[in-house]
């Protein structure tokens, strides 16, 4: 039997629904898939679940908010926390939205050799028209399908041909990990009306929670420009608050505007994904575990 994911946008009810499962079926484990929920002590801001139900979860506060993780990292180790809950004849169940490694946990991931030090110090050292010009030389396919000025991408693509010494495409076959499991995609439905009433509603509710002491604990152990702070929706917004460049409605405002705008993004993506697209009550009538 195939491996149940929960997925949907942000603020769609997947961790109440996961929670809900939970209390039907105690020897279950989640392994989340949400990018955010890796960092320790950012809590209200990602929406982590609450105790006893966070006893459940898997490939949560991994890490500190100054660390870097790639969905690479994520892959594996997801993979790794999966087999070792069904070895020990447990349910298991995945949930969650990030939309990278959602796709590289379906689909499998091409993971590239580490790169040696002095490519990556080549590369940091030309401009990026120098890096363009030389994606062209040595692979022409690749690099007709990149912006000239998009340097992260470029980069990217440089190291993978200059590591592995073949063509883009080439490498990400030769290198492809496919996944160790087959997996039963839930899709959670909800109308747009009701999906930006409960994003209104959560920011609201994790400011009551005491998101504005976490973040300002969170600058000031770690600074504001760590990783986990400056790309984590709820947490970046904020910072210009807190260093009196705009109102506190203003950075409300504007939280609650990127967070819808995430959603969309989700949305377009996962009409893409094959999948069961029910709501939640009908999850909980149709989700199948095997252990």
């Amino acid at each position: 039997m195939k491996i149940p994911i929960i997925t949907g946008q942000t603020a769609s009810g997947k961790t109440d629904l996961a929670q809900k499962i939970i209390e039907r079926y105690l020897d279950l484990v989640v392994i989340s898939i949400d990018s955010r929920k890796l960092y320790k002590y950012m809590d209200i801001g990602t929406a982590k679940p609450k105790f006893p139900y966070r006893n459940h979860y898997k490939m949560i506060d991994l890490i500190e908010p100054n660390e870097v993780y790639n969905v690479g990292l994520y892959f594996k180790n997801a993979q790794i926390e999966i087999k070792k809950a069904l070895e020990n004849n447990k349910k298991v169940l995945l949930e969650g939205g990030t939309i990278l490694y959602l796709k590289a946990i379906i689909e499998g991931l091409s993971i590239f050799p580490e790169p040696p030090l002095d490519v990556i110090e080549y590369i940091k050292s030309k401009k990026t028209e120098e890096l363009y010009s030389e994606l062209l030389k040595l692979d022409k396919e690749r690099a007709i399908e990149i912006h000239p000025n998009d340097r992260f991408r470029i980069e990217r693509s440089l190291i993978v041909v200059l590591t592995a010494n073949m063509p883009y495409k080439d490498a990400c076959r030769e290198f492809y990990k496919k996944p160790d499991f087959e997996y039963e995609v839930y899709i959670l439905e909800i109308e747009n009306r009701a999906l930006y009433r409960n994003i209104e509603n959560r920011v609201k509710n994790m400011l009551n929670e005491g998101l504005l002491d976490e973040i300002n604990f969170l600058i000031k152990k770690y600074s504001k420009d760590a990783v986990g702070l400056k790309k984590t929706i709820d947490y970046f917004e904020f910072i210009d608050y807190f260093e009196g460049k705009i109102s506190l409605e203003d950075a409300i405002r504007r939280t609650i505007a990127d967070t819808k705008e995430f959603a969309r993004r989700q949305k377009r993506f996962l009409k893409q994904v094959q999948g069961k697209r029910l709501n939640s009550d009908a999850i909980l009538r149709n989700i199948r575990f095997s252990t």
